[in-house]
């Protein structure tokens, strides 16, 4: 959490496209969640024996939600995802001008493949939490609050029935997220080795052709390819 901090001031110099984006968010919720109620109202005038104007007027209205709440989710995704992708440039420019002035020992105890890693997989991993993370964290979170009001206005005991999965859900989640965590590191790590076993024999080319290494260096790197695969597809399991 500590290093997450770091990203404040980052986050600051977009803070009102967030929190236009979050507005978004929560209007996009908000239509979403007038549709069952129309259609609620919809079926009881249908029972009572409606008129048939009556149920197009309800279509033309569920329609007409649909529309603004497309037109709303548009704009929340265009906004905070477009704000991580302005944060994610301005990272990426301090980092390289940070790795520039460091001191050549940092070099030579740092492999280059792990710090292209940094630069590229690691710098999408945090564009994805400031940007999508945060998008969907708000949008769950507006979602369960104003679905749970509804529902608790319309019949509180069935609603409080339906929330008794909820705390083990939340241990779920909980459990899933720290084994998420873990094989996305393993997964960086590999990246990593990759990235540096591809940048090692480019850069060492003509010692690679000089002792006909070709076929080795193509075994080596099919066995970190193939394990990095495997961890991608046990976190896909897991994620599934």
């Amino acid at each position: 959490m500590r290093s997450l901090l770091r990203l404040r001031p980052y986050v600051a110099k977009y803070r009102s496209s967030f929190l236009i984006g979050i507005f978004f968010v929560l209007l996009t919720n908000v239509f979403t969640l007038l549709s069952p109620l129309v259609l609620k109202r919809a079926i009881d005038e249908l029972r009572a024996g409606a008129l048939t104007h009556s149920l197009v007027t309800y279509a033309g209205v569920i329609v007409t939600l649909a529309t603004i709440q497309g037109i709303f989710r548009y704009g929340m995704r265009k906004v905070m995802i477009g704000a991580s992708r302005e944060i994610e440039y301005d990272l990426r420019n301090d980092l390289f001008s940070h790795i520039e002035s460091l001191s050549l020992p940092f070099f030579e105890r740092r492999n280059t493949g792990d710090l292209m890693a940094r630069a590229t997989n690691d710098l999408n991993a945090v564009r994805m939490f400031i940007g999508p993370a945060i998008m969907y964290i708000a949008n769950t979170f507006f979602t369960v609050v104003i679905g749970v009001s509804l529902m608790m206005s319309i019949d509180w005991k069935l609603t409080l029935l339906a929330m008794i999965p909820f705390p083990l859900l939340s241990l779920a989640v909980n459990y899933l997220g720290s084994r998420l965590h873990t094989l996305y590191s393993r997964i960086q790590e590999q990246y990593s080795s990759i990235t540096t076993h591809v940048q090692e024999n480019i850069s060492g080319i003509r010692v690679v052709k000089a002792f006909v290494r070709e076929r080795e260096e193509i075994r080596r790197f099919g066995i970190l390819n193939r394990e990095f695969i495997q961890r991608n597809m046990h976190m896909v399991r897991l994620w599934g």
